[in-house]
């Protein structure tokens, strides 16, 4: 099981109804490759989350970067996980800062400093989605 997250910016001509219907059909994609994650969209950026074998996550992270509907993508961690922070497959859409603080489930480096990136990109004083926010 691994994770991938990555940071990008929108593009100017996405509207909110465009990146709702974006994840539906990512959502539907997703659980039947087995990746579940979550979407996070503060009005300027994408920050996202992709869980499931790695096998599905390199294919589909080189088919997101050549999307025309952001740009400036940055791979912030490819980790390998013992468990998702996201269970339910799929994706999901979340807006604005995170809501919840806490421990990461696994203390590798890697996901020690994921945070202190979140908030670097997003602006935020807190941050992690990966800390169990489901």
């Amino acid at each position: 099981m691994h994770r991938l997250v990555y940071f990008s910016n929108v593009s100017i001509e996405l509207n909110f109804f465009a990146i709702e219907a974006m994840v539906e059909e990512a959502a539907e994609r997703n659980r039947r490759m087995q990746i579940s994650g979550a979407l996070h969209y503060n009005g300027l950026n994408f920050l996202q989350v992709l869980e499931g074998p790695q096998e599905a996550l390199t294919p589909l992270y080189l088919r997101i970067r050549k999307d025309a509907r952001h740009s400036g993508v940055v791979k912030l961690a490819n980790e390998r996980i013992f468990a998702r922070s996201y269970p339910d497959l799929g994706m999901k859409l979340c807006c604005g800062a995170p809501k919840r603080l806490g421990k990461p489930r696994e203390a590798t480096p890697r996901e020690k400093d994921l945070p202190s990136m979140i908030d670097a990109f997003f602006g935020f004083g807190h941050a992690t989605m990966l800390a169990g926010q489901r």
